[in-house]
């Protein structure tokens, strides 16, 4: 595999796009309604889309971006954790936060407190490919990505950031 400076941000921004893409497609087609950590999930995508259009502009300006390419592995690592853990609590390996989980107490303000949360658990899955759920993938995806960034990001000689 050839491998050059553009290659840590083209395969982030790539698989982030497609990923996104991919989730809205699911959401709109299927009517399904994200939980808090697939929200999350998708604002590290958001984050790692942009910082990789931001590198792209690096690049163009001639500045050292070997920083941002390590921001970009670190928000893939921070995908991987939320989607792991995501996947445990849809496969009861763990509890989630109290607005994933569907541990209620009945007082005086439960009305209010359902209310004010969102009503899709972290622990419900929605949709899932070959007998695994979106966050499984994710997690695969971004453990995927993340392997492949660090050997991009060693195979290449430090020469090539400063370009």
């Amino acid at each position: 595999m050839k491998v050059n400076k553009f290659s840590l941000p083209l395969i982030s921004f790539f698989v982030s796009s497609i990923s996104l893409l991919l989730a809205y497609y699911f959401e709109v087609t299927f009517d399904l309604i994200p939980c808090d950590l697939c929200s999350k999930q998708r604002s590290i995508h958001f984050l790692i889309f942009f910082i990789s259009i931001i590198t792209f502009l690096c690049m163009k300006l001639s500045f050292n971006f070997r920083f941002i390419c390590k921001l970009i592995i670190l928000l893939w690592i921070s995908s991987m954790v939320i989607s792991i853990y995501h996947f445990g609590i849809e496969q009861n390996f763990w509890l989630g936060f109290t607005e994933c989980s569907a541990k209620l107490s009945f007082d005086s303000d439960t009305l209010k407190t359902l209310l004010s949360q969102n009503p899709i658990r972290c622990q419900d899955v929605q949709f899932k490919i070959l007998n695994i759920s979106l966050a499984g993938w994710n997690a695969f995806i971004s453990f995927s990505v993340f392997i492949i960034l660090v050997y991009v990001l060693f195979v290449l000689k430090k020469d090539e950031y400063e370009k």
